[in-house]
């Protein structure tokens, strides 16, 4: 926590004497959200890739207000910050900092430091169900990250070639969220550490189609974790090793815990992203792949095709459909059905059962009971037996979402999935879940009334996974410019 209050006193430091000279525009923006249904939950797509903010516990609410300076993508220096408070009704926590960032930027390179929302990599944010890696469905998670966050050209290639790529380090602050959720005999973890690192490669040169191919990688390490009862409490290390045994994924040695003597430290996760899209004028279209891999059998293709598969329209004018999305979900093959780690009596490795998001000593992909990447593998949130890990990643998911312009002002969304769950290669369900979730959404923006947006939404679930859930939000925003940049 001294963390986050150096960073708040540095961040409000540079705000406060900003504002009384004037040195540059910020924006504000202050919304509420209402949310009155009935069922066990939130409907599913109510909830999900909102960054967190919006409850499991149906009816509930919340008032969020934040300011904001973006960064100067055509300046050589520049920097950004921004401060976001929610006050929640029906929710964990009744107050919190949503988002407290500061960026910097100089050519080409960037440096982030805090909390901050940020979304997919390559999926559509507002269509998509959401990346395998990152998606914008949990809070975000303290960190700091450096490296090159937009496309640049790489030298000697004619322009032909851009690459950007981001590293990050931070930690999870769920210590208040899993003593309210865990059961008194559950696993947890307290001071778990996080890392990040993405790579992506740009191939166009104003030419109609283009491709992208990259690689994101995630990893959980460091951390206490006090184990079900008669278990004894592992200790893992936190050091600048361990820091490095992450960045490249290393076994650990003497003084680590067993776990990461036969594999690697740290609980790792990731995907090869590739896309390939079509651009014109007025509209563009692409196809998508996101292989996901839990362990390096996934990564040598043996857990199939498994990952996310989709495609999208788009076009920037205001049409009654302005963006179109397909998605597949599958994370039914897991590289086999067990695992099998070879021993002197056995010599044979089996590496199947790759319990996707999950993990023998940690709670697995999860932050504040959100899953921190695709929604569709259930988050432990929805648990009621105080069991904070994953019980359904063996999924199989259809989505499609669409939007447009009924009139100007008139904005609208449809969201819709169906999923089915297996649970885990561990744990089965012994009936093969099954849940369907909707949503349409409005969005009103009067001209006459400049920044502020209405917001009008329904949506329900119907299904054994998590329920039949229904829901209906209403919500008011405001944003503007606070202060105008002096000349």
């Amino acid at each position: 926590m001294n963390t986050i209050r150096i960073l708040t006193f540095i961040i409000i430091s540079t705000i406060i004497p900003q504002l009384i000279f004037g040195q540059f525009p910020l924006t504000y923006n202050i919304e509420t959200n209402i949310i009155s249904g009935n069922g066990n939950y939130t409907p599913f797509y109510l909830m999900n890739n909102q960054h967190g903010q919006v409850s499991f516990n149906p009816n509930n609410g919340y008032l969020r207000a934040g300011i904001h300076k973006d960064i100067d993508i055509n300046q050589r220096f520049s920097y950004g910050f921004g401060l976001d408070i929610i006050g929640a009704y029906n929710n964990d926590s009744p107050i919190y900092l949503q988002q407290i960032y500061g960026d910097l930027k100089y050519r080409c390179l960037g440096l982030s430091i805090g909390t901050k929302e940020t979304g997919n990599l390559i999926q559509n944010d507002q269509l998509s169900s959401g990346s395998m890696i990152w998606s914008g469905n949990s809070r975000p998670i303290p960190q700091i990250s450096i490296g090159i966050p937009r496309f640049v050209n790489i030298p000697l290639t004619n322009e032909w070639v851009q690459i950007k790529g981001e590293i990050s380090y931070g930690a999870f602050f769920e210590k208040k969220y899993q003593d309210k959720h865990r059961h008194d005999n559950s696993m947890y973890t307290n001071k778990l550490l996080y890392h990040r690192k993405y790579l992506m490669l740009k191939f166009e040169k104003d030419k109609p189609f283009y491709g992208i191919i990259g690689i994101d990688m995630a990893a959980q390490f460091g951390g206490t974790t006090y184990n079900y009862p008669g278990e004894p409490i592992i200790k893992f290390r936190s050091d600048l090793k361990a820091f490095l045994q992450v960045f490249i994924p290393m076994s650990g040695g003497a003084n680590d815990p067993g776990i990461d003597q036969v594999n690697i430290v740290g609980n790792h996760l990731g995907s090869y992203l590739m896309e390939f899209g079509y651009k014109q004028k007025d509209w563009r279209s692409k196809i998508y792949y996101e292989h996901f891999f839990d362990d390096h059998s996934g990564m040598i293709f043996k857990n199939k095709f498994d990952g996310l598969w989709g495609l999208e329209f788009s076009t920037h004018h205001q049409w009654p459909i302005t963006g179109f999305v397909f998605e597949v979900m599958n994370s039914t093959n897991q590289s086999g059905p067990f695992l099998w780690d070879k021993t002197d009596e056995i010599p044979i490795q089996v590496s199947g059962g790759d319990y996707y998001y999950g993990h023998v000593c940690y709670n697995g992909w999860t932050h504040q009971g959100h899953t921190i990447g695709n929604p569709f593998i259930t988050s432990p949130g929805y648990n009621t037996d105080g069991y904070l890990g994953f019980k359904s990643s063996r999924v199989r998911a259809f989505h499609v979402g669409f939007n447009g312009y009924v009139i100007p002002e008139l904005k609208y969304r449809v969201l819709a999935g169906h999923q089915r769950g297996w649970g885990t290669p561990f744990v089965p369900f012994t009936h093969i879940a099954h849940e369907f979730s909707t949503l349409i959404d409005f969005d009103y923006q009067p001209k006459k009334l400049k920044g502020w947006n209405f917001n009008l939404a329904g949506a329900f679930d119907k299904g054994s996974l998590f329920g039949n859930n229904w829901g209906i939000q209403i919500g008011i925003r405001k944003e503007g410019i606070l202060f105008q940049k002096k000349q």
